[in-house]
Order: C-alpha cells, then structure tokens, then sequence
C-alpha cells in the first residue's frame, strides 16, 4: 500500500507555461517599449515514459499483501492530470540591447483522476474466494483508511513561482551586422512564490518550479538569430538556435505522517520529519524556424504618427514557427533517514531526455494601427518518446499589448 501513497506524492505535472520569452530566441524590445503578454493554457497528461522509453501509467501497479493469507489483489491506477493556467508576463526595454520580463503562472485549476481499478489475487479461505475491490477497500477502513477519490481538484487561482529574466543582446560585428546576425544572453531566475504540496494530500501537486517542472531555479541562456531572406524591411525567414542549463536547487520536505491517509502516507517514522529533493539540472538545445507568408497591408497610423516608412519595420501580420527542443535530464536524488524509500522515490526521476515539439501561429496588428498580437501554440512531447519523464501536451491562446509612453 505505501508505493501508492509515495507513487501520487510524486507526480509532477511539466506543464507549457514557457520560460519568459518574446518574438525571438535572441530578440530585445526598443528602449522604452512594453510589452504585456497573457495567455491561457490547458496541459494534459496521463502517461510517463519509463526508463527505457516505454510508455506506462504516471502510477505502477501495488501489489497488497496479507500476513497468512497472500495475495490480497493488485491496486492498478492510470491517472490523468489536466491542468489549466493564465500565464503573465511583462516585459520592458531599459535599452534597445537589454529587456527586462517579469513573470509568473496562475493556475485556475489542477484536476486529477485517478481511475483506480483491483484485480483479484489468491483464493482467500476465510472468504471461500478471493478479495473483491469492495472487500479490499472495506478492509482498509477499517484501518482507517478511506478509498483515494475518483476526483481530486487543487491549486484554485494559486500562483507558481514567479520569474525574472534579463535578455541582452551582444554587440555585433560588421560581418553580423551585414548577415543579419544576432547572439543573446539571458539570465533567468525563479522567485519562491508558488504553492507547495500539503504533504497529507494524496491527489495533489504543488505550484513550484520543481512540481511544474517546465523552468528552472536559475537558467542561462545563449541564443542565436539568423535572418537570411528579407522583403523590404521585414524578415521573412527567421532561423535560430540556443542552448541553456537549468539548475534546480535542493528542497526540504515534511514528511508525510498519515494524519488523513495512515495507510498510504505514513512515512515519518522510518524516513524522518523531514526529507531533500535534490533535483536534477538540465542541459538544453532548441532550434526554431519563423515564416512569415503574409506581410500584410501598412498604414501610417497613430502610433507612427502617420509614418508609412516606420510602419514597414513593425512585424508581419502573420508569422508561423516550428520549434524542436531536445532536454537531458540530469538524476534526481532523494535524501532520507530510510535509503530503500529514497531510492524508491527517484526510481522515476533518474537521467533521462525529452522531446518537445511545438508549432505557434501569431497575427500582428501593427501595421494597421493596433499594439496587439494574438497567437495560438500547441505543443508536444510524446511525438518521439522520452525516458524518465512525463509528457504533457499542451494548446495555448495568448495576446500581446505593446505600448510607449517615452
């Protein structure tokens, strides 16, 4: 009984909200320049892929037992998590060649099912057959323990952790300048502001960089922009590339004590009050590729003061991009007074890489006098299978206002 209770403590949710970005992987806004980004994202998932690559259920089976009398049955649980966030994100040019972003998810809601079922095990003579999942779960309330909800909702308008981020763009040579080249550091930390777990909920996970698993503690970024095919002042092929490292800092845990599930999370007295995630970094590579097929009309409006020259520099009106990001996943270690337990818990965590492919539509309205852009993204993690890691897919619809008041 005590794999069930430690396999829903651990489940983590990678959801989309991405890390703080804008038009491109090394692009800055223009001195002075807002740009206020919201979106709305629903994340799905109810599978992992183990360590060799193979498709299973977030949760393995349990197989219960009963001192002189075997097998009681298999607990089997296929649980799928939905979660659905606003994500915000505000970000300002203190330079035409530094922005500044500040961030943060907020969860409207995470619902989980967990979709329990039993299959039967040995003949049990004091029954003259054997367990029914009725009989089972009958038996554990009697020890107290009450059958986990079909249903488990949590993180109600809860935000995560917050980010901040420093993008600048490094100087370019004359060669860059005439190939239209452009290289990026960015610096980006998360502030501890999301919701942790309560340790007694079974059906739960928490708002924190750690349970969300999509960004890190502290990120380093370099990026490159190639844009080789232009009509007139407007790109119409973007090509780009970056790498980044993750760090995920260490976290202390209470221990579960079963003060609401004590067969499923009593764990505090052979693993200690307390125990430490050390959680595994990760090195990344991305690539990406924008089109622009459709330029669109250009109007000297109020926001050129009727310029048609300066409107010729605003962004298409439609855009489409493909994105691929390969991650290796460092291992992540539990650190107990119990090792078999710590060892258990990371089971699921060790090295391993993901796949995530994602594709974005963006309509820009600039050039007809709106400081607007709307964008529909889907992503997908399950296209090539990963190892050691839970995919998430994931549909976004987000808007962008831009303004200047200097």
């Amino acid at each position: 009984m005590k794999r069930l209770g430690l396999r829903l403590f651990v489940v983590a949710l990678c959801s989309s909200w991405a890390s703080v970005s804008w038009a491109g992987l090394g692009d800055t806004l223009p001195r002075g320049t807002f740009l206020l980004d919201s979106s709305y994202i629903f994340a799905h998932t109810n599978k992992q892929f183990d360590r060799n690559g193979k498709s299973v259920p977030l949760l393995a089976p349990v197989e219960r037992y009963e001192a002189g009398a075997g097998l009681q049955g298999v607990i089997r649980a296929n649980p799928s998590v939905d979660q659905k966030i606003v994500a915000l994100q505000l970000l300002y040019g203190i330079t035409d060649d530094l922005t500044l972003a500040i961030g943060g998810p907020l969860s409207l809601s995470t619902e989980i099912e967990t979709n329990l079922s039993w299959q039967p095990g040995d003949y049990q003579a004091s029954l003259g057959r054997p367990y029914s999942e009725t009989d089972f779960w009958q038996w554990a309330a009697s020890m107290g323990q009450p059958k986990p909800a079909q249903r488990g909702v949590s993180n109600v308008n809860t935000w995560g952790d917050l980010v901040v981020a420093f993008r600048l763009r490094l100087p370019r040579s004359q060669w860059m300048k005439d190939h239209h080249v452009n290289l990026a550091l960015t610096l980006q930390g998360a502030l501890p502001t999301g919701r942790e777990k309560d340790p007694e909920e079974l059906i739960e996970i928490g708002m924190t960089a750690w349970w969300l698993h999509n960004y890190g503690d502290l990120e380093l970024h370099l990026a490159a922009d190639w844009r080789p095919i232009w009509s007139g002042d407007v790109a119409r092929l973007t090509l780009s590339a970056e790498i980044y490292y993750a760090y995920l800092r260490p976290r202390t845990y209470d221990t579960p004590r079963g003060t609401k599930h004590p067969l499923l999370l009593t764990f505090a007295p052979y693993v200690g009050q307390t125990f430490e995630i050390d959680g595994g970094d990760w090195q990344v590579a991305r690539m990406q590729v924008e089109w622009a097929p459709f330029i669109g009309p250009t109007l000297g409006t109020w926001m050129t003061r009727g310029s048609v020259e300066a409107a010729n520099a605003f962004p298409p009106m439609l855009s489409l991009m493909l994105q691929y990001t390969y991650v290796n996943l460092l291992p992540s270690i539990w650190k107990s007074n119990y090792p078999i337990w710590s060892i258990e818990q990371g089971e699921f965590w060790g090295a391993g890489f993901k796949h995530i492919f994602a594709a974005q539509a963006t309509l820009s309205l600039l050039r007809v006098g709106a400081p607007l852009m709307f964008y529909v993204r889907g992503r997908a993690l399950d296209i090539i299978p990963g190892r050691n890691m839970r995919p998430a897919n994931a549909i976004t619809v987000g808007v962008r206002l831009l303004a200047k008041f200097w």
